[in-house]
């Protein structure tokens, strides 16, 4: 092939590929174009209820969609659709951890929920019940639904003011304590309840017998815990459950256990 073939061959290439180009291009407006005169088909609704979590449900998420946005978006065009509102606004509710939501080439709206994970249901020195989560915030309790988690109680003050997250260093501390009794399947399973004294000393309150712990503070409790995990498995499986009133962990490297009248001598 000559040189003035080659150089006619290698420009129509060009031509075709350019042409190519503008193809796509037009074609993808068209399509975005036609997207934006096409009205929501459909809206899912997912929600992630893992722990067994029934805070929220499919009606819920309608009513927050109607009450904010004055639809259910059902049948909004799609240009109208602003995806990053709707995930601010389901963020707003205090059982949403976080919404994500997008639009599929379908023209339906899909919108996922995770809801908010209590760690412990806490009742405070006035009554006052709320939820904390794993991170800290507040949750108010709910006519429909309610968490089993250990519980919260005795000299708190907090209360549900502005439902955040907590504020005050006696909670703080106590929500420290349930997060490693949470992640520790021993004594997530053992742990019922989390008492505050009026000396902010903490006892905790187990499923099995009929004794309470006495920890003091959270100090060294991952130390505290490793003794009383060792003595709960050496110790009470073989004299039995009952056999104390209270075991206290509070000093350093002991346990010091007072038993029940009915064991006395």
């Amino acid at each position: 092939m000559s040189k003035t073939g080659k150089k006619i061959l290698k420009i129509t290439g060009y031509l075709f590929i350019a042409a190519c180009v503008v193809g796509i291009v037009m074609l993808t407006s068209f399509n975005t174009q036609m997207q934006k005169n096409r009205s929501c088909d459909e809206v899912h609704i997912a929600i992630n209820h893992q722990n067994d979590l029934f805070f929220v449900d499919e009606a819920d998420v309608k009513n927050m969609l109607i009450e904010q946005l004055g639809d259910s978006v059902k049948g909004e065009l799609l240009a109208k659709i602003d995806v990053r509102r709707i995930e601010k606004l389901l963020g707003q509710n205090n059982y949403i951890e976080r919404a994500e939501t997008y639009l599929d080439a379908n023209g339906e709206l899909h919108i996922e929920i995770v809801q908010k994970q209590p760690l412990a249901r806490v009742i405070n020195k006035y009554g006052v019940n709320y939820y904390i989560s794993d991170r800290g915030d507040k949750i108010p309790v709910s006519t429909k639904f309610t968490s089993r988690v250990a519980v919260i109680s005795g000299n708190i003050e907090e209360g549900t003011q502005n439902l955040d997250t907590i504020k005050t260093q006696t909670l703080k501390n106590v929500h420290q304590l349930a997060q490693f009794i949470h992640a520790n399947n021993f004594w997530n399973a053992q742990v019922e309840q989390i008492y505050v004294t009026t000396d902010k000393e903490i006892i905790l309150v187990p499923k099995l017998g009929n004794h309470t712990i006495r920890m003091g503070s959270i100090e060294n409790m991952e130390e505290k815990f490793h003794n009383l995990e060792l003595f709960y498995k050496s110790g009470l499986n073989y004299v039995g459950w009952d056999q104390y009133e209270t075991i206290n962990v509070e000093f350093d490297g002991q346990i010091v256990c007072k038993k029940t009248q009915a064991y006395e001598q």
